[in-house]
This record gives C-alpha cells, sequence and structure tokens, in this order.
C-alpha cells in the first residue's frame, strides 16, 4: 500500500500538535480536573472543539466519577508461537512487544507499547497513551522502520494484538505475527526484561506531575538505551555499537513529544 510522503509528515505533524495540546490540558488538570472542553478552550485559546476531539483520543475526562478500569480481555485471533516452532528457521529476524502501565503523580494511567528487535535490542519503537487499545500498537508497529520482510513480530496474546487493526498494519509492514502461549511471560521475556528496565529506569525513579514530563524523561533514557546504555547481552556494547561492529543498521532517535 503506497502512501504520499506528504499525508504521512501532515498527520506526524497533527499527532504532534495533539500531543502538545494533550500535554497543556493535562496541565491545567493538576489545578482544577473538574474542568471541561469549553473552559480548557478558553485557557488554551483554542477552538473548544479541537479540545473535545484531543481530550477524546487521549482519553481525558472532567472528574465527575471513578470509573472501574476492565481489562481488555484475550485477543480473538490467537496467532500461533513460531518461536517454539522447530521449522522457523533460527536466522529469522524477530520483534518483541508487549504493552505496559505506568502512573503519573496524581495517579493518572499511561499505557506504553514498544518493540524491540531481538538481535541488537534496540528499540525501535516506542508510543505512549491513556488508552489500551489497539490503536496504541497500531501506532508502534506504524512507527518501526524495518526492512526485513517476514520477519516475526512476537507478543502475548493481549485483544489488542488480535485485533483486525493490529493485523493489517503487520501485514502491511511485512511481519509475521506470532504470539506467546496464554499465562506464559516467559515466551516473551526479552519484552519483559525491557519494561522491567524501563520502570526501574524512568517510571519508578522520581514521580512525574504531567505527561510532558514523563515523556520527555522516557525520551531522553529510550534515546540513551539504544545509543549508549551497556547491555548484558550485547557484551556490554550498547545496541548501536552492536549494529555498527555487526553492519547492522542503527535505531533512528525517538521522538516521544
Amino acid at each position: 500500500m503506497e502512501i504520499a510522503r506528504g499525508t504521512l509528515y501532515l498527520k506526524g505533524k497533527q499527532g504532534l500538535k495533539d500531543k502538545k495540546v494533550a500535554t497543556a490540558i493535562e496541565e491545567w488538570h493538576q489545578q482544577d480536573d473538574t474542568m471541561g472542553h469549553r473552559k480548557l478552550a478558553v485557557l488554551l485559546k483554542t477552538g473548544k472543539n479541537r479540545v473535545k476531539r484531543v481530550m477524546k483520543k487521549y482519553g481525558i475526562a472532567a472528574r465527575r466519577k471513578k470509573k472501574r478500569y476492565v481489562y481488555p480481555g484475550k485477543a480473538s485471533s490467537i496467532a500461533p508461537n513460531l518461536l517454539r516452532d522447530p521449522q522457523t528457521p533460527a536466522a529469522t529476524e524477530v520483534m518483541f512487544s508487549d504493552i505496559f502501565e505506568i502512573h503519573l503523580a496524581d495517579r493518572t494511567k499511561v499505557r506504553g507499547c514498544f518493540a524491540l528487535w531481538k538481535r541488537t535490542r534496540h528499540c525501535l519503537s516506542l508510543a505512549f497513551d491513556y488508552q489500551m487499545r489497539a490503536d496504541l500498537v497500531v501506532s508502534t508497529i506504524k512507527l518501526v522502520e524495518f526492512p526485513v520482510p517476514g520477519a516475526i513480530f512476537h507478543s502475548d496474546q493481549g485483544s489488542q494484538y488480535g485485533a483486525l487493526e493490529t493485523r493489517t498494519a503487520l501485514l502491511t509492514k511485512g511481519f509475521v505475527r506470532s504470539m506467546s502461549r496464554a499465562g506464559t511471560p516467559t515466551d516473551n521475556g526479552y519484552a519483559e526484561r525491557f519494561v522491567g528496565q524501563f520502570k526501574l529506569s524512568v517510571a519508578e525513579r522520581r514521580s512525574y506531575r504531567t505527561l510532558g514530563d514523563f515523556l520527555r524523561a522516557a525520551e531522553a533514557w529510550v534515546n540513551f538505551y539504544n545509543q549508549d546504555r551497556p547491555h548484558e547481552g550485547l557484551d556490554q556494547q550498547s545496541p548501536d555499537h552492536y549494529a555498527r561492529d555487526h553492519g547492522l543498521p542503527t535505531a533512528p532517535y525517538l521522538p516521544l513529544l
């Protein structure tokens, strides 16, 4: 499927603008989180319809009453675990992915999704949203630049990974789906370890008052991780250093704001 560069640029630019508005909304909500889109539009000096759209997109709502979060459940379309299939060639490239959750200082939940290249341990894509929907996974997949058709994209059996839009995005990128066995996180151990390191290094290092504060810290760390952080699985080389030594591509800079 061919997409004009101009279209991708405009969509990317709009996404960045929306993130800035969402960050500003979060900052005002630190002072009074009962304000809806009409009051926020006045404070932000922008249209109320735009604020309403951004709030809906990022799952931001004026506080009225607490709503319980419902776990999204199991994928409706389960892929085989190709990593345990003896027919899968050992040289096949593998991308691991997972969804995780962190909390801002006010206990607001933020969900993250990433794609990790097994061979170099590069984090090739990282995205955040307030909602744990398939859109988050699709955004992560679309950000991955990986010129290896037929590479395996491995995840758990979360409903987001089995959604039609996720399957379509993977097909468009040339990835082959693979899923862990139910209730077996060790099948996705690379992803589990990355989540643990990210939480320890970023999410648990300090509290974050706003989404913007958190994204700035996450952006700084993930690019440090790719470029300079020594990795035990790579003989204490960073993913970029390992890639250069083995004639492999390095990771692009990952902007989160």
